[in-house]
């Protein structure tokens, strides 16, 4: 049932998790989605939030188009959809709890070695945009997490942040398209949800304004180490959450 408490809440949820998307480009589901689990299912939690990254990801393209103007997106939207659909193949066939282990061991690893100062060599931004869709489409279909295969492959190229920003946010309109349309097939988008999602709009508005300010006042390096953190809480918590699905005992 939709209440007035119940609508506040998930605002202000929304409002902190649009901040975090909107400085960094990603992780609006890795602060908003083990809060939004006190007031709906899981279930509803991952429509709710394709709903809301939706939004948010036309809203920011609307206003970026010129950072990725002439960019190849279209490798991008090709095999995002192709990434998307393999990570749900996966998930059909294997147990989430090893993806989800495996994957955040591999973000630990990856960030600490782009800390210390790997670069994949990655030359062509189509190359680029084609990796990012593969890999971050399957980790998308695979375990709803969106953004960190993207990041990691924008940061190894030194990507500034305003582009590095519009990027990721189009790389997750692609991504929660694919899985909206999925989830529309499966019959799992309920009425009082979208409603859910649309009554948050005004403040993730609010949040996306508030996450823009702070980049403007946060030079790259700052920004970048920003990015490496929010990755490392990413991955600690996709590692935390295989341990729970092998260990539900422990928690």
């Amino acid at each position: 049932m939709i209440t007035v408490p119940t609508v506040l809440a998930i605002s202000v949820i929304i409002f902190f998790a649009s901040v975090v998307r909107g400085f960094t480009g990603f992780g609006l589901a890795l602060v908003a989605v083990p809060l939004i689990q006190f007031f709906m299912p899981v279930t509803d939690t991952a429509v709710f939030i394709a709903i809301v990254n939706l939004v948010f990801s036309v809203l920011y393209y609307r206003r970026s188009r010129k950072v990725i103007k002439g960019q190849p997106l279209g490798s991008m939207a090709l095999f995002t959809g192709l990434g998307v659909a393999a990570g749900t193949l996966i998930l059909k066939f294997i147990y989430p709890a090893y993806i989800q282990l495996i994957w955040g061991i591999l973000i630990l690893f990856i960030v600490l070695f782009l800390a210390r100062g790997l670069n994949f060599k990655i030359r062509s931004e189509k190359t680029a945009l084609t990796l990012s869709g593969i890999f971050g489409g399957i980790l998308a279909g695979s375990t709803g997490i969106t953004g960190p295969p993207v990041a990691i492959i924008l940061s190894s190229m030194h990507t500034p942040k305003e582009k590095f920003n519009a990027i990721i946010s189009v790389f997750i309109l692609f991504a929660v398209t694919y899985a909206l349309v999925f989830y529309l097939f499966a019959g799992l988008i309920r009425k009082e949800t979208a409603i859910l999602a649309l009554f948050s709009i005004p403040a993730l508005l609010a949040g996306l304004y508030t996450g823009d300010r702070l980049v403007e006042h946060i030079s790259q390096k700052w920004f970048t180490n920003i990015v490496y953190a929010v990755l490392i809480i990413m991955g600690v918590i996709t590692i935390l959450k295989g341990i729970r699905g092998l260990f539900p005992a422990l928690f």
